[in-house]
């Protein structure tokens, strides 16, 4: 890193601040700032450093400042690193400084992090919190309007976007967060038009931030328009010539498949900061996924891990890639390095296995307990994945498959993969998602349909996670064990009295569990799952408000939209925030008359 300018200076106002001014007898007393204006101008500091390029020295001075256990420094360094991907730390910084103090401020940044994790229900939870908490600072308006539009609520979205606007913020970084989240509005809803409008602005309000330039780019990339794209990387760079800034330009470049763009930046970043992981991580995954030289990213990886012996990503990265494409024993070249590299990995698991099961929890159903060889299979499968980026056979439900001609291959299918892994079970699912932490992942594929059902199952008895990550290139895999068919007691979720229930689904579930032409967002899925060894059948069934009103909607039935235990209904449109339903299911069950009815409510006022 860059050595950090000013740092005596610093240290000296922040004691100052805290221990008050020493003077001489009889000397005359001068005005002192006040603890509160000496920190919000290092933080100001720290900011002005990011937003002018100088990535090296913002983050020196935000380290400096969380280790000084400034109050809210932990919250704004939280923001550089979610601009920086680098998502499950950016989570773990802002919940420190709600920690340290749940102010509006450190609340608000607290919704960016989780919601650019992909963690929306949390995120929109956190941001109801940073507009509730007096005094509120426009920034928070801006971020939770973020995380409600992913959510689907656009009304209220478009409600915090103006509270944000009537603020009339000083700082230009604010007024062009609230045009970026306009973007983001926009882009939601499908609005290329408005999303470019107001990208435009916010890069001409802070036209020397490099990632105003950055997120034009990704805009363009969108359109399928890479020379306006490329042309905004090369203005971003020129802006600064920093590793965050080319490590930033080559993620967004070779997410978009312009791998050679994407390489020429990752270079360019490895000239500033040798043997980096993240970009020394970039720049394997294009030798990889895209020239297949393997032994060159072999060597890279390699002399990342030496450097950084630390960094997971590499070590996972390179011990798949010796175990699965080169055949080779990763143990003896890679653990000898980085040994305990792996915690993170381990504790991710048991992260993804509490999240799954809180929510059976609510449901009423069993615990589950980790299996190792489901574990590795899954994890085995997230890194074919990434190895194999950009290939057709990975479009759709193709996710779930593996080609032997492919680097590697250890199954065709989930259970081959389970099998091959040491599992000796019968039955199994898999479910994947591309989200950026644990619970994250757990919150999508409940949140959803198809990949709800087997998490709540009570044949489900054990599950195996695994993750691969590098950028803003994830993936998330669980494989699940499943037990021996059974005439279970139904499943129901939302959980009979659930408080919290979100108010939408936004789609992108494949494959899709609504009818062709469905609009997106729709309302929250409400599911039912038997055992799959009843025969069940569903005659009549239907959302209630609390006001005995019909909601209009559109059902999967068992046997045919989904399998023949399971039942799922969602609304026409997202539900009401606040208000509570009453769901109702009649047919028959094991050839006996059948009824279910219960009620849940939706979070948000009352």
């Amino acid at each position: 890193m860059a050595p950090m300018r000013g740092r005596g200076r610093l240290l000296a106002a922040l004691a100052a601040a805290a221990l008050g001014a020493c003077q001489a007898p009889g000397a005359t007393a001068q005005p002192t700032p006040s603890p509160s204006a000496a920190v919000d101008k290092q933080l100001a500091a720290a900011d002005q450093r990011f937003w002018s390029g100088d990535y090296d020295g913002a983050e020196s001075l935000y380290q400096e400042l969380v280790k000084s256990e400034i109050t809210g420094a932990a919250s704004h360094y939280a923001v550089f690193l979610a601009y920086e991907s680098r998502f499950p730390e950016a989570v773990t910084s802002a919940e420190a400084g709600v920690k340290q103090k749940a102010d509006s401020p450190n609340l608000a940044r607290l919704t960016r992090a989780l919601d650019w994790a992909d963690d929306v229900d949390a995120a929109v939870a956190a941001g109801t919190r940073a507009v509730s908490t007096a005094p509120v600072e426009p920034l928070a308006h801006a971020y939770y309007a973020e995380a409600l539009a992913d959510a689907g609520r656009f009304e209220e979205s478009r409600q915090q976007l103006h509270a944000a606007e009537n603020a009339h913020p000083a700082d230009r970084y604010t007024q062009a967060e609230i045009f970026r989240e306009w973007a983001n509005f926009y882009r939601d809803q499908g609005d290329a038009q408005g999303e470019l409008n107001n990208t435009q602005l916010a890069l001409k309000m802070q036209p020397k931030f490099p990632e105003r330039a950055i997120e034009l780019a990704r805009y363009y990339y969108a359109q399928q328009k890479p020379a306006q794209a490329r042309a905004q990387l090369d203005a971003a760079t020129k802006l600064s010539d920093g590793y965050g800034v080319h490590l930033a330009a080559g993620d967004s470049a070779f997410y978009s498949g312009d791998l050679d763009v994407a390489d020429a930046q990752y270079q360019a970043a490895l000239g500033v900061r040798p043997a980096a992981p993240e970009a020394s991580l970039g720049a394997a995954e294009i030798r990889v996924a895209g020239t297949r030289d393997f032994r060159a990213a072999h060597d890279q990886l390699l002399q990342a891990l030496k450097k950084a012996p630390g960094s997971a990503g590499v070590y996972q990265f390179l011990w798949y890639l010796d175990k699965l494409v080169l055949k080779t024993d990763p143990a003896a070249e890679v653990s000898a390095i980085a040994a305990g590299a792996q915690a993170g990995l381990a504790a991710d698991r048991q992260a993804a296995l509490d999240a799954v099961n809180a929510y059976r929890q609510q449901a009423g159903v069993l615990a589950l307990t980790a299996d190792p060889a489901l574990a590795e299979a899954a994890e085995e499968h997230a890194w074919y994945t990434i190895f194999n980026f950009g290939q057709p056979s990975e479009v759709g439900l193709g996710i779930h498959t593996e080609d032997p001609s492919l680097p590697g291959f250890t199954g065709a299918n989930f259970l081959q993969r389970d099998r091959a892994a040491g599992y000796p079970g019968g039955r199994g699912s898999e479910v994947i998602n591309h989200v950026y932490t644990p619970p994250a992942a757990v919150e999508v594929w409940i949140d959803s349909v198809y990949h709800r059902f087997p998490l709540l199952d009570r044949e489900t008895q054990a599950v195996g996670y695994g993750e691969a990550q590098i950028g803003i290139l994830a993936a998330a895999v669980m494989d699940v064990g499943i037990g021996d068919p059974t005439k279970a007691q139904p499943v129901v979720f939302p959980a009979a009295g659930a408080r919290d229930v979100p108010a939408g689904f936004v789609g992108h579930e494949t494959p899709d569990p609504a009818p062709a032409g469905t609009q997106y967002p729709v309302g929250y899925p409400v599911t039912l799952t038997v055992g799959s060894a009843s025969t069940f059948s569903v005659q009549s069934s239907r959302l209630l408000t609390a006001d005995g009103n019909e909601v209009t909607g559109f059902t999967l039935l068992p046997g045919r939209q989904v399998d023949a235990g399971e039942w799922c209904f969602m609304a026409q449109e997202p539900l009401r925030p606040g208000a509570a339903y009453t769901a109702e299911v009649t047919g028959t069950l094991d050839g006996q008359p059948f009824t279910q009815h219960w009620s849940f409510t939706v979070t948000g006022p009352q």
